[in-house]
């Protein structure tokens, strides 16, 4: 892969440095490049700037410069398209943009020469239905999450997975996350770890649930979820990757399932799924 792309967190004056040291070995090299327009001047590169269809056209690979939150908002206009993004670290914990600021040389080394791998991360896709009708859809790489409002009573939720009631959850909301996601908010809510490398499956977390005993559930990624909000009261929350928000109102059914659409990563092959893990989360 020769061409990249360039797209930052603007509001990270760290990210721009790193973006020169990007281009200084694209240069060096005579390697093409392109910048997502809106840091293109900021970077005194005008002649490179791209909007997302230029770069989805000519781009062999993606460098996002940020953090997980940058990851995810980019990665959108990606979504079923061949082209793999690389994430470099320059937020906190990084699951996502592994890659930390001074590997940077290195790891566009590693590409240039193919020593590389690219994994194809199962998404979910969301559809909120209203008195029979689809009032949105969304898809998520991380997570749709329910949540209630900050003034709103107990929420409580009705669970059907291919349209058989499983549960009956009162509390606080539910996580439906994709393995990726394993690591992102259904982790502070207790759900368990899953290698999004090498499993698909969907997971279900109650967050603040009211019954003790209701623990996360994994399910296969050929089943379908969906979640009845029978809950009095104010609007509820829902959100896809934290991005797209869903105004639910009782009597709301929502539509989960595995989407038919992966999102491209791209891998070193020095760096396995428990080696990120260890790094990040300082277990060893």
């Amino acid at each position: 892969m020769d061409k990249a792309a360039l797209i930052l967190n603007q509001d990270k004056k760290e990210a721009f440095a790193i973006a020169k040291r990007a281009i200084k070995w694209f240069e060096k090299r005579d390697k093409d490049y392109l910048i997502e327009e809106s840091s293109a001047l900021q970077l005194d590169r005008e002649a490179k700037e791209a909007d997302y269809d230029k770069i989805l056209r000519e781009a062999d690979y993606v460098i996002i410069i940020g953090g997980d939150g940058t990851f995810l908002h980019s990665s959108h206009n990606f979504i079923g398209s061949e082209i793999p993004l690389l994430g470099i670290n320059v937020g906190h914990l990084g699951f996502l943009t592994d890659v930390e600021t001074d590997e940077v040389e290195k790891v566009l080394e590693m590409i240039s020469n193919g020593n590389y791998q690219v994994e194809k991360r199962m998404m979910i896709k969301s559809k909120l239905i209203r008195a029979g009708k689809t009032i949105s859809s969304h898809y998520a790489l991380n997570d749709y999450v329910i949540n209630r409002s900050p003034d709103s009573h107990m929420l409580q939720i009705k669970l059907y997975i291919n349209n058989e009631l499983v549960n009956k959850y009162r509390g606080d909301g539910l996580i439906i996350s994709t393995p990726t996601g394993s690591t992102a908010y259904s982790l502070s809510a207790g759900g368990p770890i899953i290698n999004p490398r090498q499993v698909r499956a969907i997971l279900i977390t109650p967050i603040c649930p009211h019954n003790l005993h209701l623990r996360p559930m994994v399910i296969s990624d050929l089943e379908e979820i969906r979640i009845r909000i029978d809950s009095d009261g104010k609007t509820i929350k829902g959100s896809a990757d934290g991005r797209f928000n869903d105004e639910i109102v009782p009597g709301d059914e929502i539509f989960i399932s595995a989407a038919d659409q992966d999102l491209c990563i791209l891998k070193l092959p020095d760096r396995t799924f428990y080696t990120t893990i260890k790094e990040k989360m300082d277990l060893a």
